[in-house]
């Protein structure tokens, strides 16, 4: 496990929102990067929790030469989606232009050195570990925008010493963090940001990820203005109360698949305008997206680069199979994930989505084959992710974590 924050400029653009003037006022609190790199014969993973709004698939690219001497079997670089982070890192004028803020070459180095930091760190602190898992509920501390289904799941991953000492912990629940608001010009990691640096917690280095997040907004059971520090205690605390279960010679896997992505139709133009939308957005959006399983014994993150709302969420975890919790906002950027039937009435997330109607089922299948992947044997090693339309990347090898 390692951690690292982010060296930034002064008056550094803060990411988010659309704004008219990009540079932040301060820093609330150090934002930057945690990582986690799993080892078991074969298999060598590292997983890294970013306080950015998303991570652009070249940014993860960057990480991976940094550390390409580490004999990394896979990378996989989340964001915790704050929407008060530091900006200016990723070089796309759609990007820009929706909140990550026009794109400095400081910024995207500042952002890739600590990224990379966090890794060599985590690297150099590999050792046997126990592995412990829990899930719960937490309903009450969200709530769906729309008035769909709240998601509500809650899964907790921790690592600790054989005899009890704590290395790492790592969180999946789906949240928008966006407690601060527009207004505020202060970098922060939001919510997430307070979850991370809990002075209370005592599990080593936490990690946060974000779940089915397209639909889901924070709130708090007694009502009331959501600050960040307050719906960080509720979270820690429900993460404490779980019930933890060490896993019994936890098996590690990793697989990944490229999938063809569906042509451009962006939900917030008629479909009069959706062909012109194409052809001038069609350099600023990728063709292909890469999806991702890392098997942790019984439990597998399925790993999306996007924001699925819940019921996309709910079919790929059902189509995956059981065991599956989703990450959201991994390694890339293909916006918001509705389901078909939303797109067509235009309801839901539909204004927020840049594909067409098969994006949900193509990104389903592809993680459907990862996770299969993830899960192969070793007897049956070398097996590779193959959906529909995808090209396939040989599965890591399963073994015993450490």
């Amino acid at each position: 496990m390692g951690a690292a924050e982010f060296t930034l400029p002064a008056e550094a653009p803060i990411a988010g929102f659309p704004r008219l003037r990009w540079a932040s006022e301060g820093v609330r609190e150090p934002v930057g990067a945690r990582a986690l790199v799993l080892a078991a014969p074969g298999c060598r993973v590292a997983l890294v929790s970013a306080e950015l709004l998303v991570v652009p698939a070249e940014l993860e690219e960057a990480v991976r030469g940094r550390v390409e001497d580490l004999g990394l079997d896979g990378l996989v670089v989340a964001a915790t989606h704050t929407h008060a982070g530091p900006g200016g890192y990723w070089r796309n004028l759609l990007g820009e232009r929706i909140g990550a803020a026009p794109f400095e070459p400081r910024m995207r180095e500042a952002i890739v050195a600590g990224l990379a930091d966090a890794v060599r760190r985590a690297a150099g602190a590999v050792g046997p570990a126990e592995l412990w898992i829990a899930r719960g509920t937490v309903e009450p501390l969200v709530r769906n925008r729309g008035g769909g289904a709240e998601e509500g799941r809650l899964l907790a991953v921790r690592l600790a010493r054989p005899g009890g000492a704590p290395l790492a912990e790592l969180a999946v629940l789906a949240a928008h963090p966006t407690t601060l608001g527009k207004k505020n010009r202060l970098i922060s990691g939001d919510w997430p940001g307070r979850f991370l640096h809990d002075p209370a917690a005592r599990a080593g280095v936490r990690l946060f990820f974000q779940g089915a997040l397209g639909d889901q907004s924070v709130t708090l059971p007694e009502g009331g203005p959501v600050a960040p520090e307050r719906y960080a205690e509720a979270v820690s605390r429900e993460v404490n109360a779980l019930r933890f279960e060490r896993a019994a010679a936890p098996a590690l896997g990793f697989a990944a698949a490229e999938v063809a992505l569906p042509a451009l139709a962006p939900g917030a133009l008629p479909s009069l305008l959706r062909a012109a939308a194409h052809n001038l957005a069609g350099g600023a959006l990728p063709a292909e997206a890469r999806v991702a399983a890392l098997r942790l014994g019984p439990a597998v993150l399925a790993l999306v680069p996007g924001e699925p709302v819940a019921e996309v969420g709910a079919a790929w975890r059902a189509e995956a199979g059981a065991g599956v919790e989703l990450v959201s906002l991994a390694g890339g950027y293909v916006g918001y994930v509705e389901t078909p039937e939303q797109l067509e009435a235009r309801r839901g997330e539909a204004v927020r989505t840049y594909y067409g109607p098969e994006l949900a089922a193509r990104l389903g299948h592809g993680l459907a084959a990862a996770v299969k992947a993830a899960r192969t044997e070793p007897a049956a090693r070398g097996a590779a992710a193959r959906p529909a339309g995808a090209r396939a990347e040989p599965a890591a090898r399963a073994g015993s974590a450490r």
